[in-house]
């Protein structure tokens, strides 16, 4: 079933609750494409393209972002060391990971335990919603 708009019956879409949403991602395309998916719902997205920027961006807004979407698939840094910077400027940081490959192969890698799920790209509206509501209720 696909997801409806917002007011939508059959939506069971999170609130904003004024927390950020921040994507990195080097794919333009997988970028606008989460950033109006997410908007559509009324949250705020900070984006990065690449590691070192979403770090950056982490760094300086941490306080307003409530999710990271993390892409495994970044050409600066790899989707480990990337998750192992964020857990080391806060270890609360709630991350979901966004990959191409399967999500028990991603779930199975010791490095990225603490993350909230994976969600298999190309990113479904239900599977984005669904790690969205785990993240910020």
């Amino acid at each position: 079933m696909a997801a409806r708009g917002p007011g939508e019956q059959g939506v069971n879409a999170p609130q904003a609750a004024g927390k950020a949403i921040l994507v990195i991602d080097d794919q333009p395309i997988a970028r606008s494409t989460l950033r109006r998916q997410l908007e559509y719902y009324g949250f705020a997205v900070l984006e990065g393209a690449t590691a070192i920027e979403g770090l950056r961006l982490f760094y300086q807004e941490r306080a307003r972002i409530g999710l990271v979407l993390l892409d495994l698939g970044l050409p600066d840094l790899s989707g480990e060391e990337t998750f192992a910077r964020l857990r080391k400027l806060d270890p609360q940081v709630k991350v979901a990971l966004c990959s191409e490959e399967a999500a028990t192969e991603v779930k199975a890698q010791e490095a990225f335990q603490g993350a909230l799920g994976v969600i298999k790209k190309p990113v479904r509206t239900d599977r984005l919603l669904a790690v969205v509501r785990k993240a910020l209720g």
